[in-house]
């Protein structure tokens, strides 16, 4: 067996190249975590994109059973009652009026029943195109240029919850910009000023819209 020399020195990090090394990883995680603090809104956004995509087929299929209209967006203001209410039955869901990047708890309602809640402020994440209420889909000429529903309403509401067509620009509820549905069923995301009313910034072109001021227009 080799002998062990009582006195052998032995070796180790030194401050200096302990720093170092927490110095680096400090880096790392800086850069790191940024990209992961991204990645999570991104699924975030994927997630609320869904909803919307399904609620706006909610509202596709109410229309194809009610003569071709759109819901109008409020059916009882005292029980605080609106289009989200109006189209459960084809979505049958209510997690799908929640957007995943809003962290306002919703309140409890005062009954355990569907009007209860729809009645409660927190129902919907979601705002709906006050100017589609009420009229028929042939009266669209750009539908892919329409705004459905929005996410980012400001705060959490009732099944109510709409937009004047002159606020449809603004929100940044996910990065610098939101998520749309459009009439035309597709969903999209946007900058804030990317969304324009139809009185301002589309005029002349394919994608102006066509004077109903139920149209919101993109560029």
């Amino acid at each position: 067996m080799p002998s062990q020399t009582p006195n052998a020195k032995r070796y180790g990090f030194t401050l200096i190249e302990l720093l170092v090394v927490i110095a680096i990883i400090a880096i790392i995680a800086a850069i790191l975590f940024p990209a992961f603090a991204r990645a999570r809104e991104n699924a975030r956004r994927a997630s609320c994109q869904s909803n919307l995509k399904q609620i706006a087929l909610g509202i596709t299929q109410y229309t194809q059973d009610y003569d071709e209209k759109y819901p109008v967006y409020q059916t009882d203001a005292a029980a605080g009652l609106g289009w989200a209410y109006t189209i459960q039955p084809y979505v049958k869901s209510e997690q799908i009026f929640q957007c995943p990047s809003n962290t306002v708890a919703q309140p409890a309602p005062a009954t355990n029943t569907l009007e209860s809640r729809a009645g409660t402020a927190g129902f919907t994440d979601y705002w709906y195109n006050f100017n589609l209420q009420g009229i028929n889909e042939s009266q669209l000429g750009y539908s892919s240029n329409t705004v459905l529903n929005g996410d980012g309403s400001g705060a959490t509401t009732n099944s109510i919850s709409y937009r004047q067509k002159t606020d449809s620009s603004g929100s940044q509820t996910h990065f610098e910009g939101a998520n749309y549905s459009f009439a035309d069923g597709h969903v999209k995301w946007l900058k804030a000023d990317a969304v324009k009313d139809g009185d301002s910034g589309c005029t002349g072109g394919v994608n102006a819209p066509n004077g109903s001021n139920a149209t919101f227009c993109t560029y």
